[in-house]
């Protein structure tokens, strides 16, 4: 799959969660919450791809970044499971600009061509009750992505 594809429906379950759930935000739910809903849209969108939220496993083994020296779930992949030639988008997301340094280092590492994991995107997504100031940065090859203005959200 197209990266812009991989992104273009990615944006539009974002919409759909602001679309149909704002209530989660409004309620204040926990982020695990709110990224299991937006997940839900993505399995729609993905049909030939398995979406799963906080997935700790790579092949058979755990999902590792020995740098962080524990095991690591990522809140939503979008994968084949077993494989790691269908590594499509790995995503992180936060409900406030909190320290998010952490969540950004793994979408470098789990991003990078030449690592374990070779997803082709990573996405953090600052996801806030007020849609206006959500924020998404992409990442690609290790680095946050030089498209993220081609890639970002289009209403």
């Amino acid at each position: 799959m197209e990266l812009n594809e991989a992104v273009r429906k990615i944006n539009h379950c974002i919409r759909n969660l602001y679309s149909n759930d704002i209530d989660l935000f409004e309620r204040n739910n926990y982020e695990v919450t709110i990224s299991a809903k937006l997940a839900q849209y993505l399995f729609i969108e993905f049909k030939e791809y398995d979406v799963d939220c906080e997935y700790d496993k790579h092949i058979d083994n755990s999902k590792q970044l020995n740098e962080l020296e524990r095991n690591i779930r990522p809140d939503i992949i979008i994968h084949k499971r077993g494989i790691d030639t269908e590594n499509l988008v790995c995503i992180e997301i936060k409900k406030s600009n909190s320290d998010n340094a952490e969540d950004i280092y793994k979408l470098k590492a789990l991003t990078n061509r030449t690592g374990d994991y070779k997803y082709k995107l990573g996405i953090f997504i600052l996801l806030t009750k007020n849609r206006a100031k959500q924020k998404i940065v992409y990442y690609e090859n290790g680095d946050e992505s030089l498209n993220n203005s081609k890639f970002g959200i289009m209403d």
